[in-house]
């Protein structure tokens, strides 16, 4: 369980964040021992004699709230299981709540427990007895012995009744706007989380759930709640503490059921037939179990990854100092170490030399610390209520730069992102500048599985790519071979533009990755003395669909797709018969450039010289080299009209400078 004894050094090297809203860089705050994160819908404010002053819905982005809580509320999945005892949701702070809500029966009979409301009040009402009482906490106490919660909210408008006089638990009416606290929540309205604050004179901090003070008195009054704990072996620090049973959930949301750790299933198989008792299967001191799981769950909304809003599997890497992201592409790395004004780099040596400065600070801070160790976790639920640990490692900072280092450099490539909020009016989609790397992990899935996948699946493709980049190995070939089908079908995209960015330079990114982790001598840049038969009848491709291409009108070339690249499966499997059919289909567009030097003829001339003749009459299906073959080429062409556009564009400039002086 080292990755348990990792966690809980985490917490301690962090501590004096635990309880701290606001801090620089952290999305979320680490819940101090005794405390979990929940979300709140619903902020009743106080005065020091527990007198209701306002009350408000709280938008989704204002919600997150620090939450006193039990071993027993921490880990309750039920509103009849234990209270919180200062926060909490409507069925415990309100005493009416039975009054709109009766309780249910059993067997013709009402229930005789105790009710929420009866547990919390009994809880709250011991803080509020102890030495470690506040005003606040009397004035919560106060308000929700004295007060009808749901009834007051229901005068403020922010709760609402049907036509039978019930509380409305979902809105209906369409043809109105819904009322703020049908938007706070999926849930119904009567499962709201209601937080607090007093407001007092000459007090710099009225909530609650802020109070720095508070959460020192409630950490002292939750000490005689520990009391009743035995005392046993810590399997994640191998001390005799006072150990639990019950372990915290909310560990990727604050709304999140699974739990990682639990062994209370005394009926299930989740310890029995290896062990007798519970405690033989796992024994955590509360502390210790507190503080790895706040520390995991502080990391995770700090630094985690998911691969899509409604997906289960979390990725996360973190140690001492700070990490690049293994989800980042090259050109989002560089730009998080480049100074705001510097330029973007332009070519491909100055790209490379970018992405081994912005290494280089993280290398310095690693080879400055006593302990850069790095750890690696990947978390995914199977069912809702357990959380499952699918990959941990642990390895030296030094290693895990140059697995990232390795990632960005074997599958360098030419990439374009696309820029989907800005529209263009003929494209569909606007293009950022190209940058020389390997695009995010999800746009490599993007390009071999394409974009209408189920997160499930997009979970598991994530691993395998996560995989391969902390532990320096190949992408599977699997991803090789269905990116490079995808390519050659190209219909599967259109038009032009977005196959290209979107499918074949993420492609030769993966085909890249694979055949320079066995030998390094594929690279952007075109090599004329390459004699591989697939990479040469990629270049001739290349150069037949720019042939035809040359010839289209300004307004045919977003909408008409070349020979060549209608061929383009059929060339890749049978590539020596089909360009004979595509050379007869060439010539008319041969005998119009042929007035403009007819360089893609020469070029054509050039890459067949280039051929064995074993290897050109051959019509044995080509490899997936032929995507880096017909990708280079067309870079070079593409490069080459730029040039000649610029070199028009000047003279045109130059001419009108002397016609201004004549």
């Amino acid at each position: 369980m080292s990755w348990l004894e990792q966690l809980v050094q985490t917490y301690d090297e962090n501590e004096r964040f635990a309880g701290k809203f606001g801090i620089d860089g952290m999305k979320s705050v680490l819940p101090p021992v005794g405390h979990i994160l929940g979300n709140a819908q619903i902020e009743i404010a106080l005065n020091e004699t527990g007198e209701l002053t306002n009350v408000e819905v709280l938008p989704k982005e204002q919600q997150q709230t620090l939450l006193p809580c039990t071993p027993d509320s921490a880990s309750r999945t039920s509103t009849t299981a234990p209270p919180h005892p200062l926060h909490d949701k409507l069925p415990y702070i309100a005493r009416d709540y039975e009054k709109f809500v009766p309780a249910k029966e059993k067997a013709g009979k009402k229930e005789t427990k105790e009710s929420p409301h009866e547990k919390y009040v009994a809880l709250l009402g011991a803080w509020d007895r102890s030495p470690y009482s506040d005003t606040k906490v009397h004035a919560v106490y106060r308000y929700i012995t004295e007060h009808d919660v749901i009834g007051e909210l229901l005068d403020k408008g922010i709760l609402y009744k049907d036509d039978q006089g019930r509380i409305m638990e979902k809105w209906t009416d369409k043809k109105k706007e819904k009322p703020p606290i049908f938007k706070a929540s999926s849930e119904s309205p009567l499962k709201s989380l209601v937080r607090f604050r007093v407001d007092l004179d000459g007090d710099p901090c009225p909530e609650l759930w802020k109070d720095a003070q508070l959460q020192k008195k409630y950490q002292q009054f939750f000490q005689e709640i520990l009391s009743h704990m035995e005392e046993g072996l810590c399997y994640g620090t191998g001390k005799t503490l006072l150990v639990t049973d019950k372990y915290g959930r909310g560990i990727r949301t604050s709304g999140d059921k699974a739990k990682l750790i639990s062994s209370n299933d005394t009926d299930g198989f989740t310890f029995l037939g290896r062990f007798a008792e519970a405690k033989e299967c796992i024994s955590l001191g509360y502390e210790t179990s507190q503080k790895a799981l706040n520390a995991l769950g502080w990391l995770i909304s700090k630094q985690g990854y998911s691969a899509s809003p409604a997906g289960s599997r979390v990725f996360l890497a973190w140690g001492r100092l700070a990490l690049p992201s293994a989800f980042d592409s090259t050109e989002r790395l560089v730009r998080r170490r480049r100074q705001t004004n510097s330029p973007l780099p332009m070519t491909m040596q100055a790209w490379a030399d970018s992405f081994k400065e912005a290494l280089k600070g993280y290398r310095f801070d690693f080879r400055r610390a006593e302990k850069s160790q790095v750890n690696v976790m990947v978390l995914d639920a199977a069912t809702t209520g357990r959380l499952a640990i699918c990959y941990y490692d642990e390895m030296a900072g030094e290693d895990f730069l140059e697995r990232i280092e390795k990632w960005h450099t074997v599958g360098r490539w030419r990439q374009r992102d696309c820029d989907k909020a800005a529209k263009d009016a003929k494209k569909g989609k606007s293009w950022y500048p190209a940058y020389y790397g390997v695009p995010s992990p999800k746009k490599l899935i993007a390009a071999y599985r394409g974009e209408k996948i189920s997160n499930s699946q997009l979970d598991m493709e994530m691993h395998r790519i996560f995989f391969s980049i902390v532990q320096g190995v190949p992408l599977p070939i699997d991803m090789e071979r269905m990116a490079f089908q995808r390519v050659i079908r190209r219909a599967v995209c259109d038009p032009l533009p977005e196959w290209e960015h979107l499918l074949l330079e993420p492609a030769c990114s993966i085909v890249c990755k694979r055949l320079n982790q066995r030998r390094e001598e594929y690279t952007v840049a075109l090599d004329k003395e390459k004699t591989e038969r697939s990479y040469l009848f990629g270049r001739l491709l290349a150069a037949a669909d720019q042939m035809e291409r040359a010839t289209f009108k300004e307004e045919e070339k977003g909408s008409r797709t070349t020979n060549a690249m209608r061929y383009m499966n059929r060339f890749a499997s049978r590539p020596s018969s089909t360009w004979q059919d595509l050379q007869m289909k060439l010539l008319p567009y041969q005998q119009k450039r042929e007035k403009y030097g007819g360089k893609e003829r020469r070029l054509i001339d050039e890459i067949l010289h280039t051929f064995a003749d074993e290897d050109f009459c051959s019509d044995a299906p080509l490899g997936v080299e032929f995507l880096l073959g017909l990708s280079c080429q067309r870079y070079v062409i593409e490069k080459e009209i730029e040039e000649n556009k610029q070199k028009k564009k000047e003279r045109e400039e130059n001419a009108k400078a002397e016609e201004g002086k004549a």
